[in-house]
């Protein structure tokens, strides 16, 4: 009976804590601005900052709540800043639909208590469908961030492959202009390895001749760009699941008191 009363308590104090790790975030992330924080630790973004890897793919719902498309792609302009969204709508498990497109600023982005994002439009799934047909006229130009992310640069500083470095996201800001490429060295880059680095992207240019994406920076410039540790999202996850650690083991610390009490 005793143990039972003691693991109870123990369940009581931890639950509190757990509430106080969620409202301490989100006091936290009110007072956050757009552009990307830094720190000793290197850069995450605030709240309002988008990664645009994260947005290819997610559902757009309608004014009725009800998904009326997904992104197919972001299409930037000559400025670097999002000019319109490409969507598929229709179609059958992600596959098949029309493809259209929607100025960038119809779209309205929130974030869920997951943090997951939540794209939405003032239209209904007939006014999609009625918005203008997207056609790719020229691939490879690099407007689409499809093009972009995953694409390897070359630096500026010789031929050696080593020297590559490979696009790892695009970091949009909440009015959609591109904050920061996230770039990592090497090929390791395409599959997620490597120290991710942010830098700006007015340092990308399409090369002469074959048309391959040159970053305007040499290999040291690259390694003293502010490195890429975490997004708003995961480092909230991260403060969250660190105090929740810290309220088990105090939980737990707190019950082998009683438990001594007791046996005493």
């Amino acid at each position: 009976m005793n143990k039972l009363l003691i693991t109870a308590c123990a369940a009581a104090l931890m639950l509190p804590a757990s509430a106080s790790a969620m409202d301490m975030h989100k006091d936290k992330t009110k007072t956050e601005s757009s552009a990307a924080v830094s720190s000793e630790a290197g850069i995450y973004l605030a709240k309002t900052s988008l990664s645009a890897k994260e947005l290819l793919g997610e559902g757009i719902y309608g004014v009725k709540g009800d998904r009326i498309a997904r992104i197919d792609d972001i299409v930037l302009d000559a400025n670097g800043k999002a000019d319109k969204v490409v969507f598929l709508s229709g179609g059958v498990f992600g596959f098949g639909g029309t493809r259209g497109a929607l100025d960038y600023k119809a779209m309205t982005i929130a974030y869920e208590n997951d943090y997951e994002p939540v794209v939405s439009v003032s239209l209904s799934e007939e006014g999609v469908k009625s918005a203008v047909e997207y056609e790719t006229t020229q691939m490879n130009d690099y407007s689409l961030v499809s093009e972009i992310i995953g694409s390897k640069v070359d630096l500026v500083d010789g031929a050696d492959e080593d020297d590559d470095a490979v696009i790892n996201d695009i970091i949009l800001s909440e009015a959609g202009t591109v904050e920061h490429l996230i770039v990592q060295e090497s090929a390791l880059g395409s599959i997620g390895a490597g120290t991710k680095y942010a830098v700006p992207y007015s340092k990308l240019t399409v090369a002469q001749g074959d048309g391959g994406l040159v970053l305007d920076m040499t290999e040291e410039q690259l390694e003293a760009s502010p490195v890429f540790k975490a997004s708003w999202r995961e480092q909230a996850g991260a403060d969250i699941k660190k105090t929740w650690e810290k309220t088990k083991d105090g939980a737990s610390d707190l019950k082998d008191d009683v438990e001594n009490e007791i046996d005493d």
